[in-house]
């Protein structure tokens, strides 16, 4: 049994599932079933278990939990009508996402991809991540534009340009749910009419979901903009062709890092606690460390990478999804050395000059 003698199964990838909620059934999270359900009444997910009636009628099932921010994998009205409570980790790897845009910048200007000054962005999608990506990439000089048309009917003052209005731009980064229906659905947002808009060498980065995009238009009419892809449709089978003529590909991995990873199960053991289905609140775990960056940083983008380079790691990605196909990317995620986000980071032995103490001071780290 787990905590207050709950059943309960879980995803055997959720980082410190055990600590947060006992001798919890561990499986792996594409191959929970109904049968290992039947009679548990807790079930903690990720976002590559599907949670809806097939999975879940004739179980015991009360709560589901998903360590992730995004509910698309969840059939959140099935499980209404079914009085199951729900609740995702909304927002726990905000900063980890936005970090990993920041190291995609670093590591496209320190390879002279895309140029330091001048840049003009359009950040799709301005929800709780977007919101902040849009927050540095302009202190980092960028002029931004902004789509999120739903914010825009919600909030008068906030201003956002239509997607089909949107070129002439040097970064796009995407940072929508995946919808299917209403007034404006993500799904395959990203298609024919948007891409041949687009300028020359344009980024095009998705940290959202694969099916924002149209896979087969990105083929056949985005091969003028330079990709830069972490999420895949059909993950963790992903398209090959699209892999090779990928500037950069990680295996889903943007918003790991090492506090988001304590903060997806957090949040949703304090959902639990606050629902009087855990008896009590355990502390936070988080912890700092320091990094000497005396012998590498001449500017800030040193430093951001070597916390993390996703252009190093897109190269592991590539010759490992040729040795392995079927394993690759489940494996590389699993195994991910996570990162540290860079508030919890002290740098030591800094010798860069004041501009970018500034700009790494502003990125979050402690100096």
């Amino acid at each position: 049994m787990g905590t207050n003698g709950v059943k309960i199964v879980a995803d055997e990838n959720i980082p410190w599932v055990s600590h947060y909620f006992g001798d919890a059934i561990l499986k792996p999270g594409r191959q929970i079933t109904s049968q290992d359900l039947v009679d548990a009444e807790m079930l903690l997910v990720r976002s590559i278990t599907n949670v809806d009636r097939s999975l879940l009628q004739n179980t015991q099932i009360k709560f589901v939990g998903s360590t992730t921010t995004g509910a698309d994998h969840i059939d959140t009205a099935w499980l209404d009508e079914n009085n199951i409570t729900y609740r995702v980790a909304k927002g726990c790897n905000a900063d980890a996402v936005l970090e990993y845009v920041i190291a995609i910048l670093a590591s496209l200007q320190k390879r002279n991809f895309l140029p330091t000054k001048k840049l003009r962005a359009a950040v799709i999608g301005v929800g709780t991540i977007g919101s902040k990506v849009v927050e540095k990439l302009e202190w980092l000089g960028m002029e931004v534009i902004c789509c999120d048309p739903i914010r825009a009917i919600n909030e008068p003052d906030f201003q956002s340009i239509a997607l089909d209005k949107i070129s002439d731009v040097d970064f796009i980064t995407l940072h929508t749910p995946l919808t299917n229906d209403g007034e404006y659905p993500t799904f395959h947002m990203i298609n024919k009419d948007f891409l041949t808009r687009q300028k020359n060498n344009c980024i095009l980065l998705n940290t959202s979901r694969g099916g924002v995009i149209n896979s087969n238009d990105l083929k056949l009419y985005g091969g003028h903009l330079m990709w830069c892809l972490d999420v895949f449709e059909g993950e963790p089978f992903i398209d090959f062709e699209m892999l090779d003529e990928a500037l950069i590909a990680t295996p889903h991995i943007a918003g790991y890092s090492e506090q988001a990873k304590y903060r997806g199960i957090e949040m949703i053991y304090q959902a639990a606690h606050e629902l009087n289905i855990i008896p009590t609140a355990l502390p936070q775990i988080h912890k700092r460390i320091s990094c000497d960056v005396n012998s590498i940083a001449k500017n800030w983008r040193d430093v951001v990478l070597q916390i993390f380079d996703p252009y190093e790691l897109s190269s592991q990605m590539k010759v490992r999804m040729i040795e392995d196909p079927d394993h690759a990317f489940d494996d590389m995620r699993k195994n991910f050395k996570t990162r540290n986000e860079f508030r919890f980071i002290d740098l030591v032995n800094m010798k860069v000059d004041e501009q970018n103490k500034k700009v790494l001071e502003q990125l979050g780290f402690g100096l």
